[in-house]
């Protein structure tokens, strides 16, 4: 019996695109869907993206849902549309303060303004996915984080805010796509998302890699190497997440995207979904 798969990422190809991630996000599900697994697919609904152009229809069970971010009490919202010429459904999920139009860029270092912040976009977005599971009615089997902007879920599954009736049991991967500074987050900032359950030990001068956080409380990660560029020898450059990676190596694997073709495709979910079943 093949697993259910919830997949996060910030960017699909055509929606959003800034690097390799959203290539990846519209290659794998692809193949997933082709092979009739159980995969729901979500990243946020950007303002600049085109309701009419993508034709974006509301998700009746999904209006309206009530979460509690941030000492507030806000609702969510999803809508849904298909990848162009595909069969894969996206999820996206709404929020007018936090995905207002925005530059295409869409990641800052620094905002005065604190809805702008990515730890507090994507904090945002890793509440009201986990969220939504409870308003579908739907268990996965796995979660896949796909890179910095979403290893703030594991934490936030560990941090006791979350309702967990659909979460129960379920494993995490965390998928790497590059290595960057917008993992390093303020301890303010995890505290203004509500998140106090921090190592002490991968606390930096008041900065806490988030993606440091994930490797250590995920089930699997993965490193994806794109034309041979070794992703892993990135990461050991940097002391603190070479340790954690050390520690962590038992449940580390390594995925090669030569070409970006659809044979590549098709070997990366054969990889992921062997992953998965062991899991």
């Amino acid at each position: 019996m093949s697993k259910r798969i919830y997949y996060l990422t910030s960017e699909i190809i055509p929606f959003a695109e800034t690097y390799k991630l959203a290539s990846f996000s519209k290659g794998i599900p692809g193949e997933y869907i082709d092979r009739k697994y159980d995969f729901r697919l979500m990243m946020p609904k950007y303002g600049f993206i085109s309701d009419r152009r993508y034709i974006l229809r509301e998700v009746i069970r999904l209006r309206d849902m009530k979460l509690n971010y941030m000492v507030e009490d806000i609702q969510a919202s999803v809508k849904s549309a298909f990848i162009p010429n595909t069969k894969v459904q996206v999820y996206f999920l709404e929020h007018e303060k936090y995905f207002k139009p925005v530059d295409e860029k869409l990641y800052v270092h620094n905002s005065e303004e604190i809805s702008d912040l990515n730890s507090v976009k994507f904090g945002y977005f890793s509440n009201a996915a986990l969220m939504t599971l409870n308003y579908l009615r739907w268990k996965p089997d796995v979660i896949i984080c796909n890179d910095w902007q979403m290893s703030l879920i594991p934490l936030f599954l560990n941090s006791g805010l979350i309702n967990k009736d659909y979460l129960d049991g379920v494993k995490v991967i965390q998928i790497l796509h590059s290595k960057s500074d917008y993992a390093k987050i303020k301890l303010s900032e995890y505290k203004t998302i509500g998140l106090d359950n921090l190592d002490p030990d991968l606390i930096e001068n008041d900065t806490l890699d988030s993606i440091a956080s994930s490797i250590s409380l995920c089930d699997h990660v993965i490193f994806t190497n794109y034309a041979g560029n070794e992703l892993i020898d990135t990461y050991n450059q940097d002391k603190l997440l070479a340790k954690v990676i050390k520690q962590n190596e038992s449940k580390i694997t390594k995925l090669d995207i030569e070409n970006e073709s659809q044979e590549d495709w098709a070997k990366a979910t054969d990889e992921i979904t062997r992953i998965i079943e062991q899991l």
